[in-house]
């Protein structure tokens, strides 16, 4: 009988089995924050081309009607055996921009329907990719019911966000604005007497997480100023410490409702700041300082009407913060610093670097 040597097998150790997964945890902790950053910038320039295209929808729109969709308009009668006093108009400019973003058998839909805006329905409630930034992953259920996800507001300049009346006007009413969007009213390329390249078209803006987070809309009594409703907010914590609002109080939940409240925002506030009604009560019929926002690190996009997309730092000048809110037909530069020249279309400012 033949004898083999024996072979001296040796395995790892407990100690080198340690450090190896030692060292895997590391290589895995350096790593990890690099590929979220890789995420987010993906997501990022997705929010940023997203901007661009509804840039692109609403140069067509202009090509086509020689001025760009209004914030808020429609057909003007009783939809969906809604009573007399909806006879105001509230399709969004949304909605008009529809046949510009390869959404044309949406917007047919829409015209032939009898469904309004802000009670649902199989067309309002669609989710449309090309109105929802990625970054904004951390929505949670509004408060005034999920009818249609969206990100991106149309810019009423540095005065208040308005549909006009309280909801019982037999007639819709225009609202006039600083900036390039407004009830019942269209401006084009002509009226950005500021230039185009200067004056603010939309913006991003974030859906509320809670019922206190970033997103919501305070209706406290005695909100003045911007600055009376920053006092509201923590925005190191993104939230409003003294509590929430329920009801009609979250923005961002229903793409197709043109009102002031839905649609609109203000440039009163720098961005990722907080959003207030202009009168105590949550009503969207409240006038209403919606402010532009977003989950980027810093600040959030915002679309020139020249087309062009820029990143606003939460940084900007916001000049005087103590000052009345501006009216829709006030005249004169924005008391806002850059950020309210930006908005306003007919200011009269110079707003330099921003």
């Amino acid at each position: 009988m033949s004898h083999f040597p024996r072979l001296n097998r040796r395995g790892f150790t407990l100690i080198e089995l340690l450090v190896v997964i030692a060292i895997i945890a590391i290589l895995i902790a350096l790593l990890l924050p690099a590929v979220q950053q890789a995420r987010e910038a993906a997501r990022r320039t997705q929010c940023r081309n997203n901007l661009k295209q509804l840039g692109l929808a609403l140069h067509n729109y202009h090509d086509t009607f020689g001025m760009f969709a209004p914030r808020q308009a429609g057909p003007g009668i009783p939809l969906g055996g809604q009573p007399e006093s909806h006879l105001r108009s509230r399709i969004s400019g949304m909605v008009s921009l529809l046949p510009y973003l390869d959404q044309t058998p949406l917007y047919q839909q829409i015209q032939t329907g009898t469904q309004v805006p802000w009670a649902g329905g199989t067309y309002w409630v669609r989710d449309l990719p090309a109105i929802m930034c990625p970054s904004d992953t951390l929505s949670g259920p509004p408060a005034g019911g999920l009818i249609g996800r969206y990100n991106y507001m149309f810019c009423s300049g540095d005065s208040i966000s308005s549909s006009g009346g309280n909801g019982s006007s037999a007639t819709p009413i225009v609202v006039q604005s600083r900036g390039m969007f407004g009830s019942l009213v269209c401006y084009g390329v002509r009226d950005a007497l500021d230039g185009t390249s200067n004056t603010i078209a939309m913006a991003e803006g974030v859906r509320p997480t809670g019922t206190n987070t970033r997103g919501m809309v305070s209706a406290t009594a005695g909100i003045a100023n911007p600055a009376a409703c920053t006092a509201l907010f923590d925005r190191a914590t993104g939230t409003f410490p003294g509590g929430g609002w329920t009801g009609d109080t979250s923005w961002g939940y229903r793409w197709g409702d043109g009102g002031g409240f839905f649609n609109g925002f203000t440039t009163a506030i720098a961005p990722n700041g907080p959003s207030c009604t202009q009168n105590a009560g949550h009503s969207h019929w409240n006038g209403t300082v919606n402010t532009a926002g977003s989950r980027h690190t810093g600040g959030a996009h915002a679309l020139m009407t020249d087309g062009a997309v820029r990143f606003i730092s939460e940084n900007i000048n916001t000049g005087d913060q103590s000052a009345a809110w501006m009216g829709s037909t006030a005249g004169g530069p924005s008391p806002y610093g850059v950020w309210g020249a930006l908005g306003s279309r007919a200011g009269g400012e110079t707003t330099g670097e921003f």
